[in-house]
Parts: C-alpha cells; sequence; structure tokens
C-alpha cells in the first residue's frame, strides 16, 4: 500500500501547550541537550508522519485518531483522515500522567 504524502500539518492549542510544557520540564530539570534531543525527535516523527500517515496505532476510543511513541516518556496524538492531505497534532502526552485523563 501506498501511503499518501501529507501536504499541511497543524497543531491545535492543546498540542503547541503540551508541548510547550514538555520543554519547559526539560530545561528546568535537565540539559539542554535533552530539550534539543526532544525537539529534534518531535521533528523527525513528525516528518516520518507526512510520508506515512498511518504509521501509528489507531485510537480504540476516537474514529480517525492515532498515537505514536516519540520516545519512552511521551506518546503523540494525531488525527488523520485518509484521503484527506491533513495532519492535525493534537496532543503529546506524558506516560507518567494519570491514564484517567487521557481521552483519545
Amino acid at each position: 500500500m501506498i501511503e499518501e504524502v501529507v501536504q499541511d500539518v497543524q497543531w491545535t492549542p492543546s498540542a503547541k501547550n503540551s508541548f510547550n510544557k514538555i520543554v519547559v520540564y526539560l530545561r528546568r530539570e535537565w540539559t539542554e541537550k535533552e530539550v534539543e534531543r526532544f525537539i529534534d525527535r518531535t521533528e523527525k516523527m513528525i516528518n516520518s508522519l507526512k510520508c506515512y500517515p498511518e504509521m501509528c496505532r489507531p485510537s480504540v476510543k476516537r474514529k480517525h485518531v492515532r498515537i505514536g511513541i516519540l520516545d519512552k516518556h511521551t506518546q503523540i496524538v494525531y488525527h488523520y483522515k485518509p484521503g484527506k492531505k491533513r495532519l492535525e497534532i493534537l496532543l503529546f502526552w506524558g506516560m507518567k500522567q494519570d491514564p484517567a485523563g487521557f481521552k483519545y
């Protein structure tokens, strides 16, 4: 199966907020090297998703939502509807957060 290339990636306010919270935490608790590594990993994941938007597992709760493992601490949640050339980043979720709050 040939994947469709995504031309437009948008971030929801929740995605921007959760991403920024992780960066702030890393800056406070770790070194700039870890911050750069997290940002680089995020950029690489998004570039991969542009080429292979269905590479991550589908959500069991929401249609057209997929969940990918960014690193051992963080998941990336995004919306992709086949046939559309658009991907929407919904949220970055820390794996140590209370799973009861995870709605995807």
